[in-house]
Order: C-alpha cells, then structure tokens, then sequence
C-alpha cells in the first residue's frame, strides 16, 4: 500500500478462455448521481437467464484509495467466475483524492443494492453473492462482509433502500486491515512502513494521520464488526508482502475464526509471494477461489434478507453513555444474539436469547467505546456506545 506505483495494479493478462472481455452493460450508474465514480461495468454470461438466475460476483479494483478503476484490465480478476457461469460485476468507487472515508464504503454497499434491486433485469440469484478485491479492494470487500446492518456504515442516501447490502462469500486479497498496527506489526517482521505518516494512503484516506484519530479509524477496521452472521471469507496473501505484514491477515482470520466457524474461514499464507503480481491470478489460485465461493453459495440465503435493509428503528441502547447497566430496546416477540466488540475488533461480550427490555450489566468492561450488534435470522441492528 505504500508505493505509489503498486505490483498489483500492473496487470498480467493471462491465458485464459476469458470471454468476459466485453462487457455486457458498462457504465451502469449504481448511485443515479452521474459520477463516473460510481458506475460499475456487468458481464452477464450466455448461461443467465429469465429462468436460470445465476450468482453474481463483485470486484473491487486495488490502487491504494487514490488510484485505479473498473475496465478491461481488470477482467483476469473475475474471467473464471465468468467462464462458470458467474454474473460479474466490476465497480468503480470514490477515491481518496476527493473523498474521504466512509465513502468508500457507501459506494461498494450502494453497488450491492443496486444490483440487488435490479436483479431481475440482470438475471441474478440474490441469494449468491460473492465479492472479490485485491490491496485497497480487498480491505472493502471485507468491510462488505462484516458490516452488514450498521447504520452508520450502509450509505442509504445512495438509494435503493428496499434491500439489503449482505454479501455471502468474500475473497480478500491481501487487503489491509487494522490501519492502527500496521507499521508496529512490520517492524516485527523486519521491514519498515509509513502507514502512520500523515501523508500515507491510510492516513490520506481517513483525513488525518491515523494515530491522531484512533477512534475513527477503529470505527474503519472489519474486525470491529464481527459477528456471527457475517459472510464466508476466503483471504490469501504473501509472506513475502512488504507493503502490508502478512500478520494483519493472521489476526483477522484468528478474529474470525471461533465467531463464524472454521468452515466458514479460510486464510492461506503463500509462500514467497509478494503485494500483488501475476500470481494471485493464476488459473491455480482462481480455481481455490471459484471452489470456496461454489460451495460457500450452494445453500443460497434466508430470502428475508433479500428485501430487508436490515436497519429499524426499533433498536435502542440506553443510556448512552452507559455507567453500568445496559438497557436494550428490540422487536417484541423476536430473540437476538448480541455481540459487543470493542474498538479494536475484539469480542468482549456475547449473550443468546436476548429479548426486548433486557438488562445487561457492563460494570466489568473497562471505559471506553464499544460496538453493540443484534442479530436474528430476520434483521440486524448496530449502534455504538460508550461506557464511562
């Protein structure tokens, strides 16, 4: 992430059969605002149809946050889910030079339920929904995958509000995470970076020097969000990466691990291998990607998330500040599992069979900010909260 002139943004057109080379629709306008930013490219292949949907697969380019986009030179990342019958998306998204995080991440979940809404149009199973991304994109299609439901992060001024931004499988591509442990967790490694520089990409990004806002960039980090109904993730990534230390992956996937299940994650550390390059895209490596996603896709989803944005306004935390006791709101007659996360990622607390008007006690947390989410197989709710 730190070279202006990234490996993976150099690309290798490999020998494929990719017949994913025109797209079908391009410039589709998933934002209605006439961006070119916000515009997304659709490669719907000979199999999809009226009466066949197909599942549909997301990429989101790499560039830092400040370069990059959607287009031909970006089709090897897709061209074997295509060539087996994926529906392909390839995303643009603003960028860092003009817009500041979140906005990023308004853009992908805003692509999600474009596509979502136009499903029929495009022939596309909304239950089988997978994104990819490498470097920058990575990190966003993470994001996709853990924070379904929140709020905060959902970008509903978007447009198409009826349904849900989930995603059900994510390939994360060596895709940066915790932007606050970066430069520590190289120098442990051996080799030095400049994430906490203010003229980093991080840091760029988040509009100030990353160890200035360690609140706001908590608030950035995927593991803050995990829960138990998060997507499947495949991640995979390099020993060898000197841009982004291997270990950033390593504690994500030991994140997710005992909240989603170990069929559910999956990390592969490959050795040698560098910040992108033509390796990440080889007939080898597409084929485990295909292969996790295939299965991860196979049970489709629970149908009421289709047309749920899963964000109600029957959630309430008080008070908020919390000094002890936690009072939650919720739909009556339903029952949730609740997660609280601290501002690191770390799940601190999870309670079953919660029900409306329960009182928690967090008299055993120390101060400070943290996540509260409720999940049932109908909706799911975030806020953030803070104890004092």
């Amino acid at each position: 992430m730190k070279n202006v002139i990234l490996p993976f943004i150099l690309v290798v057109l490999f020998a494929l059969n990719s017949k994913a080379q025109t797209a079908t629709y391009t410039n589709l306008d998933y934002a209605g605002n006439g961006n070119s930013k916000q515009m997304l490219d659709l490669y719907i292949p000979s199999t999809a149809s009226a009466t066949n949907l197909s599942p549909l697969i997301i990429h989101i380019h790499g560039g830092a946050f400040l370069m990059g986009s959607k287009g031909s030179s970006e089709v090897p990342s897709f061209a074997t889910f295509y060539n087996n019958g994926y529906v392909c998306a390839d995303i643009n998204y603003r960028l860092s030079t003009d817009s500041l995080w979140p906005a990023q991440v308004y853009d992908c979940k805003a692509a999600v339920r474009f596509l979502k809404a136009h499903a029929k149009q495009y022939y596309i199973d909304t239950c089988k929904i997978a994104v990819i991304g490498e470097s920058a994109g990575g990190y966003l299609v993470s994001m996709l995958g853990t924070t379904e439901g929140v709020a905060s992060l959902e970008g509903l001024h978007l447009g198409n509000t009826n349904v849900s931004s989930r995603v059900h499988a994510v390939v994360d591509l060596f895709g940066p995470i915790n932007f606050l442990t970066m430069d520590a967790e190289a120098a442990v490694l051996g080799f030095a970076i400049t994430t906490n520089s203010a003229t980093s990409p991080e840091s760029n990004l988040m509009g100030a020097a990353v160890q200035t806002i360690p609140e706001r960039v908590a608030l950035a980090n995927p593991r803050t969000y995990i829960s138990g109904d998060d997507a499947a993730f495949f991640i995979s990534a390099g020993s060898a990466d000197m841009n982004i230390p291997y270990t950033q992956w390593q504690n994500f996937y030991n994140a997710l691990l005992p909240v989603i299940g170990t069929t559910n994650a999956v990390f592969e550390l490959a050795a040698g291998q560098a910040h992108g390059g033509s390796f990440w895209h080889t007939a080898a490596q597409d084929g485990k990607y295909l292969a996790f996603v295939n299965a991860k896709l196979a049970n489709g989803c629970n149908p009421s998330e289709i047309n749920n944005p899963n964000i109600n306004n029957k959630f309430n935390i008080s008070p908020n500040p919390i000094h002890d006791n936690l009072n939650i709101e919720l739909p009556e007659n339903q029952v949730f599992d609740l997660y609280i996360n601290n501002i690191t990622g770390q799940n601190v607390m999870q309670l079953n069979n919660i029900k409306d008007g329960t009182e928690i006690s967090l008299n055993k947390l120390p101060e400070g900010f943290y996540f509260v989410k409720a999940i049932n197989n109908k909706n799911q709710y975030s806020t953030k909260v803070l104890k004092n």
